[in-house]
């Protein structure tokens, strides 16, 4: 069983890939299960002249993590009420010949410092998503407001209701994906 993660941020200390991390650390403990996140930091704007040309290799690397993966999880923050322009690049890509995500299980969590707890985005993303065939999951939920006050600098988690959140996701996403 593998767990792909992919963070639609690309800043240095991104708190959605640090909530990715955590999660995938969490699911990891279950020794039948491999995680890892997929490096999408060199995919570059999509460009059809660009592809006709060749498949930039990260983009080729990606797919074919994603094609050995039970689900992936997309982890994004909120901009302007949407996912972000990284994420929307990356699905871009993904979504192009040869296509990996039909049919392929999904979970899209996000945090941010603001109140909305990246609802907009989150429901943007999973339309999306399902638009392009992917099988999306609608529970857990993990989707964080206030996530500047629930790390510490080093990234750890510091907020109980969110530690416990996190527990009761991660046994809700292996009673789903251990058939």
């Amino acid at each position: 069983m593998k767990i792909s993660g992919i963070c639609g941020s690309l800043r240095k200390n991104s708190w959605n890939n640090i909530l990715l991390k955590i999660v995938l650390n969490k699911i990891a403990k279950n020794k039948k299960i491999n995680t890892e996140i997929i490096n999408v930091s060199n995919f570059p704007l999509y460009n059809a002249d660009i592809e006709s040309i060749k498949t930039p290799e990260d983009v080729i690397q990606a797919k074919s993590k994603i094609q050995k993966s039970d689900l992936i999880i997309f982890s994004s923050p909120a901009y302007n009420g949407s996912y972000s322009g990284v994420m929307k690049n990356i699905v871009d890509w993904l979504s192009r010949s040869p296509q990996v995500l039909p049919n392929k299980n999904a979970l899209v969590i996000g945090c941010t410092p603001g109140m909305s707890g990246t609802l907009l985005g989150y429901t943007h993303l999973n339309q999306l998503l399902f638009g392009l065939g992917v099988n999306v999951l609608s529970q857990p939920r993990i989707l964080v407001s206030s996530i500047n006050k629930k790390l510490d600098t080093d990234g750890n988690l510091i907020d109980e209701d969110l530690e416990f959140l996190i527990e009761k996701s991660v046994e809700t996403i292996l009673d789903k994906i251990t058939f």
